[in-house]
């Protein structure tokens, strides 16, 4: 971020909302980190709303385009609501957020009175400054400078900066760096020697995975910003950039100005030479793999970040072989279990037994198909098949979802809490089940406990249930 003049401002209001939040109920029980966590989020949010740097604006648009309403949970429809400056609503949102990042395994119920108890006493105090509160002026310059993005290694360092650090998007930057980094250390081999591995986990961060608080992808938000900040011709260049993550490449051709790699799937990819550096003819004569991340920006091809050469072909062949093998097995998969299903990719049983009759009989699952000891105990298993995934069995998750005529196992009751266990926890149901079953309305009786009734909280998940499945999956929504 740029120093500014306002630093101190902004750092002398943080301090002051801490000692508020600590001097409440809420902040004595809450460790030192969330309440510094959460002053300097409301501090920050100040800051860019009286600053008009566009992130809180872009987010209530972005999630008025998706939703057809300003904020999650809270009524803006009335007169009281601004959209150029602070509000309580926003606060409470705010504040929501952050005890949401600190309990991702539980869903915070929006509407508990010490949320709306301790909005309204930071709201004040934040509305006490935000008419001396200072413009950052440094800040607001730089970003709407097009000499900022002169090009792609300055733009991509200015969105890791505001898509890794600011306030709607910090919180969701550990989770996308622990999958970036397995996938990018997965295909590492050993010995291997990358210098710049970090850049290339944070421009895939940025760039090709979901992220922020409404899990869009970089581009997205970042077109969205610098449309914003006044600069639609950048705007415009983002739009159309391509990603490719981190993947190993085939050397197919080279000469003085270019060079030709291929992919996994025989395309192939033309970059100027000097997008490479130190590469003599001596070298390419050497040189039969690439390890990069492809992004096409401006119609030209080049590398993000770190790139890495060897002269063993197997490379290649082996990561090709194991991906095209999976994709065959994944669609063979699919189509099997759509023939024997009526087109229909979900199925429902009610032990591991009756799972692996079925199995025998249209999968062709041999004896020594061994299951984990939680899916042998299991009861009411749904499987889900899917084309690019494969086949995806998930125990105990039946009773959860509603798919009348087919799923005899369900139980409305149980699924009130387990519906919304299902929804938000990670790894157990596969991004593309996710979006089959908020497709199809399979969770209709999934709540949020309420402090009001059970009416309200079934109402308040089925309302927003889409937004808290980005909120908490974020990069495997």
């Amino acid at each position: 971020m740029v120093e500014s003049a306002s630093d101190f401002y902004y750092v002398t209001l943080t301090r002051r909302l801490y000692a508020t939040i600590r001097a409440t109920e809420v902040g004595r029980q809450s460790t030192e980190t969330w309440v510094a966590e959460t002053a300097m989020t409301l501090a920050y949010y100040l800051e860019d709303v009286v600053s008009g740097l566009g992130f809180w604006n872009v987010f209530v648009t972005k999630y008025k385009a998706l939703y057809g309403k300003n904020l999650p949970f809270y009524n803006t429809d009335g007169d009281d609501y601004y959209t150029d400056e602070i509000n309580v609503q926003d606060v409470r949102f705010l504040l929501w957020m952050s005890v949401q990042n600190n309990k991702r395994e539980t869903v915070v119920n929006p509407e508990n009175p010490y949320l709306d108890e301790l909005a309204s006493i930071l709201y004040r105090q934040l509305d006490r400054e935000f008419e001396k509160a200072p413009i950052n002026e440094d800040l607001l310059d730089a970003l709407k400078n097009a000499g900022t993005y002169a090009n792609l290694d300055s733009l991509s360092l200015v969105a890791m900066r505001m898509l890794g650090v600011t306030y709607l998007f910090r919180p969701f930057f550990a989770e996308t760096e622990r999958v970036v980094a397995f996938e990018v250390n997965s295909l590492l081999v050993p010995g291997t020697k990358l210098a710049l591995r970090d850049y290339i986990v944070r421009f895939m961060q940025t760039f090709c995975k979901n992220t922020g608080i409404l899990a869009l992808r970089g581009i997205e938000w970042m077109a969205a910003l610098l449309r914003f900040w006044g600069l639609e011709d950048v705007a415009v260049k983002v739009e159309q950039m391509e990603c490719i993550p981190f993947a190993y490449y085939k050397l197919k051709s080279y000469d003085d100005e270019k060079i030709v790699l291929e992919g996994f799937d025989g395309k192939e990819y033309a970059l100027l030479r000097d997008a490479f550096s130190s590469l003599t003819d001596q070298l390419m004569d050497v040189n039969k793999v690439c390890l990069t991340t492809l992004v096409r920006y401006e119609d030209k091809w080049t590398t993000a970040g770190a790139v890495s050469w060897y002269a063993n072909i197997a490379l290649f062949d082996h990561f090709r072989a194991v991906k095209l093998e999976r994709e065959r097995i994944n669609k063979e998969v699919t189509a099997k279990v759509l023939e024997v299903n009526n087109g229909r990719p979900m199925l429902y049983f009610a032990t591991w037994s009756e799972f692996l009759e079925w199995g025998k009989a249209h999968l062709e699952i041999g004896d020594d198909f061994k299951p984990s000891r939680e899916m042998e105990n299991g009861k009411c298993l749904v499987l889900f098949a899917h084309p690019d995934e494969g086949m995806t069995l998930v125990p105990n998750e039946a009773r959860f979802i509603k798919d009348d005529g087919h799923n005899p196992n369900y139980n409305a009751a149980q699924a009130r809490r387990g519906g919304l266990n299902l929804l938000v926890t990670p790894g157990g149901v596969s991004s593309r089940m996710l979006h089959y079953l908020l497709d199809n309305g399979m969770l209709p009786d999934a709540a949020l406990p309420s402090a009001k009734d059970a009416e309200q909280g079934k109402k308040l998940l089925q309302e927003n249930m889409d937004f808290i499945a980005r909120f908490l999956r974020t990069v495997d929504y």
